[in-house]
């Protein structure tokens, strides 16, 4: 896998918060930012042959995963996930209160991974066989992608961590809701990056969906 597609997720990606609404923010000057966890999840791979081809084909529409020829046979299908939870301190001042982040903990990856094998193959035949394995690199390469991405996903998610301030709340005022608004924040800030994810890993399966690769596997089995 070259290392220049997918660092080029990271060419673009910027946030900013207005000076309107920092100048607003009495918290924006404290030099205080959480500490970033990241960890990555795949999930447990599962295999389903309760389907036949037609079904495959019409779940693929769904998944916009549609193959070609025997290789409609079989489906490897995922689903990029993510979640932040976020622990967080309060500081009073003269007349209002600070929210300041103490830890960010986000989990990144995917969650039900499942290949498909048509029941309308043979078991243990050369085509079962070979859209099996396809399906398999699929989702192999879903796991490479995830473990490249990972490192770079943590250096962008530390600098969102610089950048997203500290929330001013009134004093007595509602820590939860001050918190949510930070969460608010890294969640939008985290969605690009989720976004240029997806993308990448469209790019990295259609290494493996093509014409000459196609062809190359569906000719395992002609002798057969």
């Amino acid at each position: 896998m070259k290392k220049t597609v997918l660092t080029s997720i990271f060419c673009t990606f910027a946030f900013f918060l207005t000076d309107n609404a920092v100048a607003q923010n009495r918290c924006a000057g404290l030099n205080e930012r959480p500490v970033v966890r990241l960890r990555g999840t795949y999930g447990k791979l599962k295999y389903i042959t309760d389907y036949d081809s037609k079904q495959l084909d019409e779940l693929s529409k769904r998944t916009e995963l549609r193959e070609s020829n025997m290789f409609a046979a079989g489906l490897a299908d995922i689903k990029v996930y993510w979640t932040l939870k976020m622990q967080a301190k309060t500081r009073r001042f003269k007349d209002y209160e600070c929210v300041i982040p103490v830890s960010v903990d986000i989990l990144f990856g995917y969650r039900d991974p499942i290949i498909y094998i048509s029941k309308d193959l043979k078991p243990e035949s050369c085509q079962y066989n070979v859209v099996l394995r396809h399906e398999q690199q699929h989702q192999q390469i879903n796991l490479e992608v995830l473990d490249f991405y990972l490192p770079m996903l943590k250096q962008e998610f530390e600098k969102i961590a610089q950048k997203i301030p500290p929330q001013e709340m009134e004093l007595h005022g509602d820590s939860d809701e001050a918190l949510t608004k930070i969460n608010k924040s890294y969640s939008e800030a985290i969605k690009p990056l989720v976004n240029r994810f997806q993308i990448t890993l469209q790019i990295e399966q259609k290494r493996l969906d093509n014409y000459k690769n196609y062809k190359y596997e569906t000719n395992l089995c002609r002798k057969h």
